[in-house]
């Protein structure tokens, strides 16, 4: 018997679906709509499953996928749990071969799904693998990036603008792609749109619930690169990452809690002391970034991007950072 969810595929002899996709929701009704509208397109030939967890929304986020999207199966938090825990509640109960975790501020592309998943596929020792991140005006934005090293900010402090020509000078924990890169092997993809195998899922493990937001997907990688896995950045696919309207509701908490994270990934990973140079690293760079942007303010630019550098400058000067997420 076949049960017809749009064009979604799911029958009693594909019990295991090829894809799950779990989206962990806070307050981004409009967001989360776009986002599941555009799956059935990116999924053509494949079967697949969508679990939203709604982290007590206040926006009738629930409802809206009750009432619009009644396959969808919606797990109700009760509280603001954070990215990491919203996941981990939602991917024991998945069943395909492939596990995405995909934000609600994104927009998967006529086939990008399925070509992520055909990339999957044709690597044997996959970790994990996301595709091209572009923004609204289909320009790329940050799709990757490389394990945190004091060097990246101290260089981000001698060239801002990333003027120098060499490469590896260039290279910063985050990744802005160019748009004629091939895929190639990375440090870690960004968790907007990121595959899993459900045998890298099983080894690797779930996500630390430490990381209430950021760098739990750096975290992951990192675990699979320990574990002899590989981890891919795939330029066929492209979805478009609507970045910072979801975050930008608690702007001024997610600047906070990403330097949390940041502390939480350090202390994890790296040999004893490290925390110290890391801060005063970030110091130097973001106060630098600062400066620069306040300078730029009498052109009329740079004034709210002034204001976040100089938040993790001062940051960097606290020895311990306490933030509660929002309710």
């Amino acid at each position: 018997m076949d049960h017809e969810q749009g064009k979604q595929r799911v029958t009693e002899a594909d019990a295991v679906p090829d894809l799950s996709i779990v989206i962990v929701n806070w307050n981004t009704r409009e967001l989360l709509r776009g986002c599941l509208a555009s799956i059935p397109d990116a999924c053509p030939d494949l079967s697949w499953e969508v679990l939203v967890v709604d982290n007590n929304s206040a926006d009738d986020s629930a409802a809206m996928v009750r009432q619009n999207f009644p396959n969808v199966k919606l797990i109700e938090a009760g509280s603001n749990c954070g990215f990491s825990r919203g996941n981990n509640i939602a991917l024991p109960q998945t069943t395909g071969d492939f596990v995405l975790l995909l934000n609600p501020d994104t927009i998967c592309l006529p086939k990008s799904l399925a070509e992520l998943v055909g990339f999957a596929r044709s690597q044997p020792n996959l970790g994990a693998v996301g595709p091209l991140l572009t923004g609204h005006d289909r320009q790329p934005t940050i799709s990757y990036g490389f394990f945190p090293r004091t060097e990246f900010h101290w260089l981000g402090a001698i060239d801002p603008l990333r003027r120098i020509p060499v490469e590896r000078w260039r290279r910063r924990v985050v990744r802005l792609p160019e748009r004629s890169e091939h895929s190639h092997r990375v440090d870690y993809i960004v968790g907007a749109c990121f595959l899993m195998p459900r045998a890298a899922l099983t080894a690797v493990g779930l996500l630390d619930e430490k990381f209430f937001m950021y760098f739990e997907e750096t975290d992951w990688c990192y675990r699979a690169r320990q574990l002899g896995l590989e981890v891919w950045y795939c330029s066929e696919a492209e979805v478009i990452h609507l970045e910072g309207q979801a975050a930008g509701i608690v702007s001024h908490f997610s600047n906070v809690q990403l330097q949390k994270s940041y502390r939480i990934f350090v202390a994890k990973h790296y040999r004893g002391g490290k925390s110290l140079e890391f801060r005063m690293a970030q110091f130097a760079e973001y106060s630098v970034k600062a400066l620069l942007r306040t300078l730029l303010w009498f052109r009329g630019k740079n004034k709210a991007l002034a204001r976040v550098y100089l938040t993790r400058a001062m940051l960097q000067l606290k020895s311990r950072i306490d933030i509660e997420p929002p309710a």
